[in-house]
């Protein structure tokens, strides 16, 4: 089950207006699904948004960097606190076209732009993840993909599975298969096995990772 954290309540660096900022408490993977992308899909340990958009303006902003004006406690409505802030509204997940845009207008910090360039790619995945179908990447999800392995790290584990992930879907088998057949710690090697053995079979689709 998981337990809610408190609402920190937020300016809009663009608006002005309040953003309810809804944080987790505690929160599990039971029951989780995972995937070879790398996205998890957790109903008890859901995913927090660092890029969200103003549900007043429509802008995207990085929550963390907006104004904190204050913070109800996990009881809040019961105490009267959230009275606070009558105006202020939940912060909205960005969709596919927000992100694409977000990057046409340029990033110039790496590590803000590997979280946008990885959220376009689970957000591409996501409509295969729906449809169980494993329609090709269209000419953006590959430019972005291809511009995503390049801040990836090598001598970093993580890193170096989820660029041999990346690459597979590029079709890039032989590069992938360099990448797996190096070593990895321990706790990665079940996911290595999976991706490697769908590597080998020339299987290019993002797929659910079932571990035992």
């Amino acid at each position: 089950m998981t337990t809610p954290g408190p609402t920190i309540i937020r300016e809009c660096s663009a608006c002005g207006k309040h953003i309810s900022q809804h944080t987790i408490g505690s929160g599990n993977t039971f029951g989780a699904r995972f995937w070879t992308d790398g996205k998890r899909n957790a109903s008890m340990l859901p995913d927090q948004l660092r890029l969200v958009k103003c549900p007043h303006c429509n802008t995207l902003v990085w929550i963390d960097e907006q104004k904190q004006i204050g913070e109800i406690d996990t009881w809040g409505a019961r105490t009267g606190d959230a009275d606070k802030f009558p105006e202020a509204r939940s912060a909205l997940p960005p969709e596919f076209q927000d992100y694409i845009s977000f990057l046409g207008a340029g990033l110039s910090d790496k590590e803000k732009e590997h979280y946008v360039r990885l959220r376009v790619w689970w957000e591409g995945n996501d409509v295969r993840r729906e449809s169980g179908q494993s329609t090709p990447l269209d000419s953006f999800e590959v430019q972005n993909l291809r511009a995503f392995v390049t801040l990836l790290d090598e001598a970093e584990d993580n890193d170096r599975l989820m660029k041999a992930e990346a690459l597979r879907e590029l079709g890039k088998f032989a590069e992938a298969e360099h990448l797996l057949a190096t070593e990895f710690e321990d706790e990665l090697l079940e996911a290595v096995s999976i991706i490697r053995d769908l590597n080998q079979k020339r299987m290019s689709a993002v797929t659910e990772m079932k571990f035992e």
